[in-house]
């Protein structure tokens, strides 16, 4: 089932924070990297460090080392420290033009999501005009876990600028895999006045 993550991810930082006594975010260390793609976020794990810088680089290339599925021509790989593309087909055809300051700013959507650890993994299909090569669908082809995570990767889809090295537009219907790793970093006040606000909105 999926699910809308904010209100009830605040909610298990807050009955975890409660439970422990414990005001501040736990560091990294002890953190396991066995973040499992798409698992139900759970209040009773909510106390545990998050995955180190080094945990996560080893997610990344494992991620990125997978052998290629159908279809399947770029990762992509985001915390909201960073986003890091990998073309894995069709180098010869296809291309996206260097973006950085727009890859740190979709990077830069997912710090309000840190309030849990949690691995999210999708895959996005991409059609495109065979004219000139720009998006005339994108959908999902496999959701994560979190709405917000397929909302934000797909609507930036959008955004790549695609080069073509030779005039005929190949591939012309491709796929884009993407995990995204949340962890938990915000303290237990954070996390209060995010949900305040949140149900000052609702009202």
């Amino acid at each position: 089932m999926r699910f809308t993550v904010l209100a009830f991810a605040l909610a298990a930082f807050v009955l975890a924070c409660k439970s422990t006594g414990e005001g501040s975010v736990p560091s990294a260390a002890g953190a396991t990297s066995a973040l499992v793609a798409n698992q139900p976020i759970k209040a009773d794990v909510a106390h545990a460090g998050y995955p180190s810088d080094a945990e996560v680089a080893e997610m990344r290339e494992a991620f990125f080392n997978r052998p290629a599925e159908n279809e399947e021509v770029f990762r992509v790989f985001v915390t909201s420290d960073g986003f890091t593309r990998k073309q894995i087909a069709f180098n010869e055809n296809i291309s996206v033009k260097e973006d950085l300051a727009g890859d740190q700013a979709i990077a830069e959507e997912f710090r309000k999501f840190d309030m849990v650890n949690s691995l999210q993994e999708g895959q996005i299909r991409v059609e495109l005009y065979p004219t000139t090569g720009k998006p005339y669908r994108v959908r999902q082809s496999k959701p994560s876990i979190m709405k917000e995570t397929d909302k934000i990767m797909s609507d930036d889809i959008t955004r790549w600028q695609l080069q073509f090295a030779k005039t005929e537009i190949v591939p012309k219907d491709f796929r884009v895999s993407y995990q995204v790793v949340l962890r938990k970093k915000i303290t237990r006040e954070q996390a209060l006045k995010i949900l305040s606000e949140q149900n000052k909105k609702k009202k």
